[in-house]
């Protein structure tokens, strides 16, 4: 899978034009502020349904216009696939997968796979556990045909139940509450599960590439939020989660929220004994934020038997040489987006100059 070519139109400050790139690297230099990181916005926004920067869809369009449009063609086993992403503001936007239009951004996970590289990335370590919950469930999401619905469900029923606590403490009968907690231990169960299964697996390559960078030891651990060391078993799981649902409703009831559930959950990266996210240094969690994308590059190649195309938003800059040459090395053969101030240290098969929105295939 490649990206053959691509279409822009009103997207940030990016001058309307069609860019075609190599099925290599892909090397894009210029000065700070001129498109860089927007080109890679706006194939990562084809492949995910929305920017990877946190901004609204609105937030995409062009200063003083109103609408945006980004097209890619995709090659994938000698097959082209168009992909496209259009939004008027105060419209809804539409998404398009070979001219048929597709109803939500979840059918959309899947058509153009890509991994992200930021120095953003460095919050999956340093910052609460929301940031790393939001992390797993995006990834989740790409290999795991169910997964989207079952938090969507979960994440309804949960509010939900928060409003019946508050109609609860009002004075209203529990006994609704308990079709509540049925639903929200089902789809928690089966959420919890194929969480506990990618973070096996992202722990075996994490162990792995570690080892290859820095020689350093490393061990995942997943605060489930049933307290299960083994969180593998769903009828296990469901009769832990309905246990501690019924535990807690004082202190629900205390604090208007659901304190248990999916909701809740973490996980920790332990690096030669101690979590990285307090103990590591500012180099040691880069390292480990490093890893994590490699695993999740790795884990999506696996499970759909295609080369995710990866995108590195100026991360280069941040590296030193050997993880530079370790992370180049990796990148043989597959179709690579890097953004970097200058072209002089990476070896690419492709440069292209970015100034004032404008693309330059040299």
């Amino acid at each position: 899978m490649y990206v053959k070519e691509l279409f822009v139109d009103n997207f940030r400050n990016l001058q309307k034009q069609k860019i075609e790139f190599c099925e290599g690297i892909n090397i894009f230099y210029g000065l700070n502020a001129q498109g860089k990181s927007n080109l890679l916005e706006s194939i990562r926004l084809l492949s995910m349904g929305r920017s990877f920067r946190g901004s609204k869809t609105t937030e995409l369009i062009k200063f003083g216009e109103d609408y945006f449009y980004v097209k890619a063609i995709i090659c994938q086993e000698n097959n082209d696939k168009k992909i496209e992403f259009g939004y008027k503001r105060n419209e809804n936007k539409v998404i398009k997968v070979n001219g048929n239009k597709i109803k939500s951004t979840s059918e959309l996970l899947g058509q153009l796979l890509t991994v992200i590289f930021s120095p953003e990335d460095l919050n999956i370590i340093k910052e609460g556990p929301s940031h790393r919950r939001k992390y797993l469930d995006s990834c989740i999401s790409v290999v795991e045909k169910n997964y989207l619905y079952n938090l969507m469900q979960y994440n309804k029923i949960l509010i939900n139940r928060n409003k019946l606590l508050k109609t609860i403490k009002e004075g209203k009968s529990r006994s609704i509450l308990e079709v509540f907690d049925d639903q929200l231990v089902e789809y928690g169960a089966k959420i919890i599960v194929v969480r506990q299964s990618y973070l096996k697996n992202v722990e075996i390559n994490i162990k792995k590439f570690l080892l290859e960078i820095s020689n350093e030891t490393a061990e995942i651990v997943y605060l489930n939020s049933v307290g299960l060391k083994d969180a593998s078993d769903e009828e296990i799981v469901k009769k832990r989660l309905k246990e501690k649902l019924l535990k807690n409703i004082d202190l629900d009831l205390k604090y208007l929220t659901t304190q248990v559930g999916a909701h809740r959950e973490d996980f920790k990266i332990i690096i030669n004994g101690y979590d990285s996210r307090v103990y590591s240094s500012q180099g040691q969690q880069r390292t480990v934020a490093l890893c994590l994308k490699l695993s999740e590059f790795e884990i999506l190649k696996k499970e759909t038997g295609e080369k995710p195309i990866l995108l590195l938003d100026d991360v280069m800059s941040e590296l030193d040489e050997n993880r530079k040459k370790y992370i180049l090395e990796r990148l043989q053969g597959f179709q690579t987006f890097i953004t970097h101030t200058t072209k002089r240290d990476l070896k690419g098969d492709c440069y292209f100059k970015i100034s004032n929105g404008v693309v330059i295939k040299e």
